[in-house]
């Protein structure tokens, strides 16, 4: 065999080894166990770096950072033993692909969330009118959300309508109760695991190859990670065991997404200083694309606008 039909027979193999990788990145998209998905997801990422790396011969030739650039890690940590619990084994400890965007992606100061982001989010397709009452409130004079009404409490004039200048700021937080999430609701166990989605999103949106390599459709991608952030925040708002599942669930959904990403990413800084990326580049923007395409799946028991008062 020749030197040109060995090159044709490793690049065939290579092409066949990234297909394999968006497949089982799919397949952990849509698995409904966040477990397994996570398991999928964590095997496309040693097939994607250890095996595509070897055949594509980079193992071992990465770039040192650049000064002033934080180290980018190509490795996807292996799926853990089943018996671990799942908020340890998805995205909850460093090391997962979610944490390592986050600490990329997210400055210290903002992995706090500090009394003054209260609400720390708003219903994302509150119509504007009513949108705007809370804007108000929110931005007005003194520190109106820290007596708001928590998720959980009966709030008898919810729904009603607000009158611009005749309903007072507690009124109008009465008013649209469920509207939003303030920090108060978050001070629990479930509270943190919502914080880690709001994070994660925020990490993936901020992601050099979403932010500057056009590979996915950004709108849409926003529009996810919006409505998975107000769904963790509402879920976690409600607390209790099945709130934790929940979000737990959504955690691994997330990882999902982030491995596929970080793999894309990763590669996508390294571009300029290794050119021989572009393949691998394509297969994980391939891998990510496959992902998105019916992410993030439903869970049951998902939190719905329909539940909403």
């Amino acid at each position: 065999m020749s030197e040109r039909d060995a090159e044709a027979r490793v690049e065939e193999l290579s092409r066949g080894l990234r297909r394999l990788a968006a497949g089982l990145l799919e397949a952990a998209a849509e698995h409904p166990d966040a477990l397994r998905a996570r398991e999928l997801s964590a095997a496309a990422g040693v097939l994607t770096n250890d095996v595509l790396a070897r055949v594509d011969g980079e193992a071992g030739t990465a770039p040192p950072a650049r000064p002033g650039e934080p180290e980018v890690r190509d490795a996807v940590p292996p799926a853990k033993d089943a018996a671990v619990d799942t908020a340890v084994d998805s995205a909850a400890v460093p090391g997962s692909a979610v944490e390592e965007l986050v600490e990329l992606y997210l400055p210290d100061y903002e992995r706090q969330v500090r009394e003054d982001d209260d609400p720390v989010m708003i219903e994302p397709d509150l119509p504007y009118r009513r949108w705007n009452h809370l804007h108000r409130v929110r931005y007005g004079r003194g520190k109106p959300f820290r007596n708001a009404p928590l998720w959980n409490d009966t709030v008898p004039s919810r729904g009603k309508r607000v009158i611009r200048g005749m309903t007072s700021k507690a009124g109008v937080l009465r008013r649209l109760h469920h509207s939003y999430v303030i920090l108060r609701d978050l001070k629990s166990p479930e509270g943190e695991l919502a914080i880690r989605v709001m994070q994660g999103c925020q990490a993936i949106e901020r992601s050099r190859a979403i932010r500057d390599g056009d590979f996915v459709d950004t709108s849409d991608l926003r529009e996810k990670l919006r409505d998975l952030q107000w769904s963790a925040l509402v879920v976690a708002a409600g607390r209790g065991e099945p709130a934790r599942a929940q979000l737990l669930t959504q955690l691994g959904q997330l990882e999902v997404l982030a491995s596929a990403l970080l793999e894309l990413d990763t590669a996508f800084r390294r571009r300029n200083s290794t050119p021989s990326l572009g393949p691998r580049i394509a297969g994980a923007a391939h891998g990510v694309k496959a992902v998105l395409r019916h992410w993030p799946p439903t869970p049951a028991g998902a939190f719905t606008e329909s539940g909403q008062p």
